[in-house]
């Protein structure tokens, strides 16, 4: 029973932290919706902030599994940077809330101490899409005359912010990945 409500508080805060902002959700807000009362929500977890720290280190770890499989079951830099596209695409979908979270409330996170560690998983994940991309420049798959850092930028953004774009929802994840990577690789294969 106590891991059902540990699960349904943290589904729940998910959900309001998404769409009314880490700050403007209370505890009481959480335990309401939960059907827990406030009081007992500190039985589970130590405060708002707690909750806010173990979805974005789940939702962290996940990415991180993710992108090393993507990274591991590629047998070339250009599969493994569609790979990390297709990888991409599905944590958005799969995880709107933290995704939501992360991308409207960095203030917030960083305000309480809670993006150091997001900033840590994320540095390292930015690590697979630069070997892959830089290997691909080594071996000629790749262009060299646009930095890497460039692309690497260019992708990550355009990726995380298609959340918001409403075409998104007139294809499959399977579509919109495709068309990602014709957009992008199409560009940046050498000649």
């Amino acid at each position: 029973m106590a891991r059902d409500t540990r699960s349904e508080i943290l589904e729940v805060a998910a959900d309001l932290f998404a769409s009314r902002g880490v700050g403007a959700t209370t505890v009481r807000e959480i335990g309401d919706r939960a059907g827990v009362h406030s009081g007992s929500l500190y039985h589970w977890f130590r405060s708002k902030d707690a909750i806010v720290a173990e979805l974005m280190a789940d939702y962290m770890a996940d990415i991180q599994r993710r992108f090393a499989a993507a990274s591991a079951e590629a047998a070339t830099p250009r599969e493994t940077v569609e790979r990390l596209i297709a990888a991409t695409l599905a944590i958005i979908e799969e995880h709107p809330q933290p995704t939501a979270i992360y991308q409207q409330d960095r203030q917030y996170l960083r305000a309480h101490g809670l993006l150091d560690a997001v900033d840590d998983a994320s540095r390292e994940m930015r690590n697979y899409w630069i070997t892959a991309i830089k290997a691909g420049v080594s071996e000629g798959t790749f262009r060299d005359d646009v930095p890497v850092e460039t692309f690497y930028r260019t992708v990550r953004d355009a990726l995380w912010a298609s959340r918001h774009w409403p075409v998104r929802e007139q294809h499959s994840r399977t579509e919109f990945t495709e068309q990602m990577v014709r957009l992008f690789l199409q560009g940046f294969l050498a000649d």
